[in-house]
C-alpha cells in the first residue's frame, strides 16, 4: 500500500466517532428515497400487472334502466373495444353472529357462468355460483376473512323488500375494488361492506332487470380518445336515465390507490435533498478541520513530492469512505423498510400478490448522490489543501486578527463572566461557522415539524369532519329517492331521536373550459345534524337559490363568491342552469357543492325529495333498532357514522405513530451528527485554551461550560429558524397531497414547535455532554506542548 492509503485508513479509524455520525445522516436520505422509489415501485408494478392480468376496465357509467341490445351499439362506438353491460344494486346484508347491519354491493355475472370480460376476479377459493341457481353467491375474499365466513356458510340479504337466503360458494378479489369502500365510507369496512358477485338471471328478477342493465363497463382500443368515448356513450345513456361516464380516474378505488401511490413518490423528492444537504455540510466541516490541523503534514507531503491531484484525491477519498459507509447502511435499511412497508400496503390494499423488486437504478441513483454529496462537501477544503505551497503550508498559520468592536462593548457592559465571553466572541469572530452550524441544526427541527404536523391536521380533520360537521350516529341509504314523507318512517324505527333528509343529485359543474363531476347535496333550512363548516370552524348557512362549494371545487374550477357557474344536472330532466356561487366552504373529503331543498326543488320544478335519512339514536335502542332496518324494504343500506370515526382514528393513530417515530428517529441523527461533529472540533481548537484554564484554576465544569455552553447556544439560535423551515415544508407537503379525494389542512399549534424543539435541544445536549467527557480525560502538560 502506498503511504497516502495507509494514512487514509489510520485517519478514518481514528475518526470512526465523526464518520459514523456523518454516515448515518447520510444513510437516512439514502434509506428514504430508497424506502420511497422501492415502494412506489413495487406497488406501481404490481397495480398495473393485477389490472393487465385481470382486464381492468377504462370507462365505468350507471343508468337507470337500459335495455340489452343497446350494448350492440355501445360496443360499435369509435374507440371501443370491449363492451360489457351487468346489474349493479346495493343490498342490506343480515350477518349471522352480528346485531349490526351489513352492506353489500351486488353485481351479476354472466349468464354463461363464465367470469366477467372486464374486471375479471380472481378466483381465490371455491367456484363461481351456478347460473341457474337463485341463492348463491361469491364474495369478496376480506369481506369473508373479516366475517369468519368458510365456503358453504350463508347469510341473508334484502332484496326488493324480501329477505334471500345466500350460500357462499367462493372468494375472490377483483382490480375494481383494491381499496373497498361503501357508500358514504370513508375508508375500508370489511366487516361492514362486502362485495357480491351473483348470476345474472338472479338479480335482474330480483330488481325488474330482466333484459336490461344499469351498469356498463368499457375497455378502449389503443389510441382511442377517452373523452370522447365518455361523450358518445353519455349521448346513447342519456334517454335511458345515464349518470354520466367516468374513466379510470375518478373510479373510487383506483383513485384512492393511484393517489397514495403518487404520494410516496413525492416524498421521494422532498425529504432525501434536506439529508444530503446536511451531509454535505457535515463532510465539509469535518475535512475542512482535518486540514486545518494537518498543514505541516500536508506540507512535507507536497515537498516529497507528492502533486496537488493527489493531496486532494486523499481527503476527497476520505469523505468517499464515509460515504460509502452511510451508502452500505443507507442500502441495507432502505432495502428492508421498502419490502415491509410494501408488504403492509399491498395486504391494506388487498392486492393478491406483491411484485417486489427494486431496479438497480434506484440503489445506483441514491449511491450516486450519496458519493456526490460527500465529494462536494469535501472539494473545497480538499482544492484548498492542495493549493498551499509547502513552505507556507510547513508553517503554523498566521494567527487571527481581532479588534474591538461595539458588540465587545456591548457584551462588557453586561458584565457577563469570563467564559460567556468567550462564548460570544467565539460566534461573533466565526460568523460563517456559527451560521451553517445553526442551519443544519434549523433543519433538524425542521423536518420533526413538518412531519408531526400531520397528527395535528388529521385530529383537526376528524374534528371537524365528525364532530361538527356530521353530527349523526347513523345514515340510511334509500333504495331511490323517496319523498319527505320517509323521514315519518324513519323516525318511527325504534330509538330514533332526530332525523333529517339530504338528497345527493349528479352534476356537472363548468366554468368556462374547466368542469368536474359531483354530486350537489340538498338539505333543509336550519339541518343541525349534517352541516357545511368553513376554515373558521363556523356553520355556513346558505341563504336564497346560489350554489355553496367546497375549497377544492374552488380551486379546480377557478371560482370565487360571486361568480357564475354552470350546472348540467345528470338525472331527472338532464337541464342546465347557471347558478351563482353563494360562498365557499370547507371538506376534507372529496368534492362537494350544497344548495337548500326549497331552492333545489324550485330549480327542478319537482317536489323536494331526499336518498339518505340522518339518524341519531338512543344507545339503549340500538339492537332493536339494527334489527329493524334488516327487514325495512325502503333502506338499502346503513352508514354507522360512530363506527367510521373509530376506525378512522385507529388506523390514522397506527399510520401517524409509525410515521413520527421514525423521523424523530431520523431527526435525533441529525442533531448528533451535526452537534457531536461540532463539539469534537470545538475541543480540537480550543484544548490549548481550556487547558490553560485548567492551570489558571478553573475547573472541569467550568471549562466544560465553554464548550457546551457555545454549541448550545447556536441550537437555541437556531429554533426559530427551523420553525420558520418546518412551516414551509409543512406546506409544501400538504400541498403535495391535495387531491380530489382528500386535502390535508395545514394545522400547527405551539405544542408542534414546542415538541420538535425539546427533542432537539435534548439530543444536542446529550451529544455535547458525550464529547464533554474527554476535558477530563486532557492531559495538560501535553496539550500545552502542541501548537494546538
Amino acid at each position: 500500500m502506498h503511504a497516502l492509503d495507509k494514512k487514509l485508513l489510520r485517519d478514518f479509524r481514528r475518526l470512526w466517532g465523526q464518520s459514523l455520525a456523518i454516515a448515518l445522516v447520510l444513510a437516512c436520505g439514502v434509506m428514504i428515497l430508497l424506502t420511497a422509489f422501492g415502494m412506489y415501485r413495487a406497488l406501481d408494478d404490481t397495480l398495473a400487472a393485477f389490472y393487465e392480468r385481470n382486464e381492468f376496465a377504462d370507462v365505468w357509467a350507471m343508468t337507470e334502466k337500459a335495455p340489452r341490445p343497446l350494448l350492440s351499439e355501445i360496443s360499435a362506438l369509435p374507440g371501443v373495444q370491449t363492451a360489457e353491460a351487468r346489474v349493479q344494486e346495493y343490498l342490506m346484508l343480515d350477518l349471522p353472529g352480528r346485531v349490526k347491519s351489513a352492506t353489500g354491493l351486488a353485481l351479476s355475472l354472466p349468464d354463461t357462468g363464465a367470469l366477467p370480460t372486464l374486471n375479471v376476479p380472481l378466483l381465490r377459493a371455491g367456484r363461481l355460483p351456478d347460473p341457474q341457481a337463485s341463492d348463491e353467491v361469491m364474495v369478496n375474499e376480506p369481506f369473508a376473512e373479516a366475517n369468519g365466513f368458510e365456503i358453504g356458510d350463508t347469510f341473508e340479504a334484502l332484496m326488493s323488500g324480501q329477505k334471500r337466503r345466500l350460500t357462499i360458494t367462493g372468494t375472490a378479489l377483483s382490480p375494481e375494488f383494491v381499496y373497498a369502500i361503501g357508500p358514504g365510507t370513508l375508508m375500508p369496512d370489511d366487516e361492514s361492506f362486502g362485495i357480491l358477485w351473483m348470476p345474472q338471471a338472479m338479480l335482474a328478477s330480483a330488481f325488474d332487470m330482466s333484459g336490461a342493465f344499469n351498469s356498463v363497463t368499457l375497455s378502449l382500443s389503443r389510441g382511442a380518445q377517452e373523452d370522447q368515448v365518455i361523450e358518445a356513450l353519455d349521448t346513447l345513456l342519456e334517454p335511458y336515465g345515464g349518470t354520466g361516464a367516468h374513466g379510470r380516474d375518478e373510479q373510487a378505488s383506483n383513485a384512492f390507490v393511484t393517489t397514495e401511490i403518487k404520494q410516496l413518490k413525492n416524498m421521494a423528492t422532498i425529504l432525501p435533498p434536506v439529508f444530503f444537504g446536511i451531509s454535505a455540510f457535515l463532510v465539509n466541516m469535518v475535512i475542512g478541520r482535518i486540514i486545518a490541523l494537518e498543514r505541516a503534514e500536508i506540507g512535507l507531503l507536497k515537498a516529497l513530492g507528492y502533486t496537488d491531484l493527489h493531496i486532494a484525491a486523499h481527503y476527497v477519498l476520505l469523505a468517499g469512505l464515509t460515504a460509502v459507509l452511510g451508502v452500505v447502511i443507507g442500502w441495507v435499511t432502505g432495502g428492508l423498510s421498502a419490502r415491509w412497508m410494501a408488504g403492509e400496503y399491498a395486504q391494506y390494499f388487498k392486492f393478491p400478490y406483491l411484485i417486489f423488486n427494486v431496479s438497480y437504478d434506484a440503489y445506483a441513483i441514491s449511491g450516486f448522490l450519496a458519493l456526490l454529496t460527500a465529494a462536494v462537501g469535501a472539494l473545497r477544503s480538499a482544492m484548498g489543501a492542495a493549493a498551499l505551497p509547502p513552505a507556507v503550508a510547513m508553517s503554523p498559520p498566521a494567527p487571527p486578527r481581532f479588534k474591538r468592536s461595539l458588540l465587545d462593548r456591548a457584551l462588557s457592559a453586561l458584565r457577563l463572566s469570563q467564559p460567556s465571553m468567550m462564548i460570544w466572541r467565539s460566534l461573533f469572530r466565526w460568523p460563517l461557522r456559527a451560521a451553517f452550524s445553526a442551519i443544519g441544526l434549523s433543519l433538524a427541527v425542521a423536518i420533526m415539524i413538518s412531519v408531526g404536523f400531520f397528527s395535528y391536521s388529521i385530529n383537526s380533520i376528524a374534528d371537524i369532519a365528525f364532530n361538527q360537521s356530521n353530527r349523526e350516529d347513523i345514515v340510511l341509504l334509500f333504495t331511490k329517492e323517496r319523498s319527505l314523507s320517509a323521514l315519518e318512517d324513519v323516525r318511527a324505527l325504534p330509538g330514533v331521536m332526530e332525523v333529517e333528509g339530504e338528497l345527493f343529485t349528479p352534476v356537472t359543474l363548468r366554468n368556462g373550459p374547466l368542469e368536474k363531476q359531483l354530486s350537489i347535496t340538498t338539505r333543509g333550512a336550519g339541518a343541525t345534524l349534517a352541516r357545511s363548516i368553513n376554515e373558521t370552524g363556523r356553520v355556513v348557512e346558505i341563504d336564497g337559490p346560489g350554489l355553496l362549494i367546497t375549497t377544492r371545487v374552488a380551486e379546480v374550477l377557478r371560482l370565487a363568491p360571486g361568480d357564475p357557474v354552470e350546472v348540467e344536472f345528470m338525472s331527472g330532466r338532464r337541464e342546465t342552469y347557471t347558478l351563482t356561487v353563494a360562498g365557499v366552504t370547507e371538506q376534507f373529503f372529496g368534492l362537494g357543492a350544497f344548495m337548500t331543498r326549497e331552492a333545489m326543488s324550485h330549480l327542478t320544478r319537482s317536489a323536494p325529495q331526499i336518498s339518505v335519512a340522518n339518524v341519531t339514536l338512543d344507545p339503549k335502542e340500538d339492537d332493536a333498532f339494527n334489527r329493524a332496518i334488516k327487514d325495512t324494504p325502503l333502506i338499502s343500506g346503513a352508514v354507522r357514522v360512530t363506527d367510521m370515526k373509530a376506525s378512522f382514528d385507529a388506523t390514522v393513530e397506527e399510520n401517524i405513530s409509525i410515521m413520527n417515530g421514525l423521523f424523530s428517529v431520523v431527526a435525533i441523527l441529525i442533531t448528533v451528527g451535526l452537534t457531536y461533529n461540532s463539539a469534537r472540533i470545538q475541543l480540537s481548537e480550543r484544548a490549548r485554551e481550556l487547558a490553560s484554564l485548567r492551570i489558571l484554576g478553573f475547573s472541569n465544569w467550568e471549562v466544560s461550560y465553554i464548550l457546551i455552553g457555545e454549541i448550545m447556544l447556536i441550537a437555541v439560535l437556531a429554533q426559530p429558524l427551523g420553525w420558520l423551515i418546518g412551516y414551509g415544508l409543512g406546506h409544501l407537503m400538504a400541498a403535495s397531497f391535495a387531491s380530489d379525494l382528500y386535502t390535508i389542512p395545514m394545522v400547527l399549534p405551539p405544542a408542534a414547535y414546542a415538541t420538535a424543539s425539546v427533542v432537539v435541544l435534548g439530543t444536542a445536549l446529550a451529544s455535547v455532554l458525550l464529547v464533554r467527557q474527554r476535558i477530563d480525560r486532557l492531559d495538560l502538560v501535553s496539550v500545552m506542548k502542541t501548537r494546538e
